[in-house]
């Protein structure tokens, strides 16, 4: 959907997400693509840099010469929250009418899990409300948002937010779910 980073964090800050900075994945290891120095992870920037403001977004995400910006990473906290669901469970529920009446972004991320890596589908929603505390992100953990590469894994949207006319509610999420695991 979004070429670049760039383009990702100016739609995401654009819908009040805050946003920062993330490395690229090259090769079998992350690097900062302003100074190709290498890096430990994908974050490259503290949660408290996180920002929503479009002229300071411009500044934290140059494009080089190839068209490479860095990755987006969404912040969670008071603003939006991340809850993890399983992909089968995940598709079967945007595939409802009842989601489609007012859907909510959803990236697949590839999240490690006893050294594998495991797709999993993260909802945004707007709280935590009602879900499951064990599936949610903790506040400040940073959400990577496609198409950034994960360990050698793209993200990808299983629905983008210019699908969504904002987020779902946590307690709204809980009832879809609930209502997903008697099917």
């Amino acid at each position: 959907m979004w070429s670049n980073g760039l383009e990702t964090a100016l739609e995401c800050v654009g819908r009040g997400w805050p946003v920062v900075p993330g490395a690229l994945w090259v090769g079998d290891g992350y690097v900062d693509p302003v100074t190709d120095a290498e890096c430990d992870a994908l974050a490259l920037s503290s949660p408290a840099m996180a920002t929503v403001d479009p002229e300071e977004v411009r500044r934290l995400w140059p494009v080089s010469d190839g068209g490479v910006t860095r990755s987006a990473l969404a912040v969670v906290g008071t603003l939006m929250t991340a809850v993890v669901v399983e992909p089968e469970p995940a598709r079967w529920l945007v595939g409802t009418e009842a989601f489609r009446a007012s859907p909510t972004p959803v990236v697949m991320l590839p999240v490690p899990t006893l050294g594998l890596m495991i797709e999993s589908a993260v909802f945004v929603v707007s709280s935590a409300e009602g879900l499951d505390e064990k599936l949610v992100f903790p506040r400040n953990a940073m959400l990577p948002l496609p198409p950034t590469v994960v360990e050698g894994h793209r993200t990808q949207w299983l629905v983008s937010p210019v699908e969504c006319d904002g987020l779902m509610s946590g307690p709204e999420l809980a009832g879809l779910l609930e209502t997903s695991n008697r099917r």
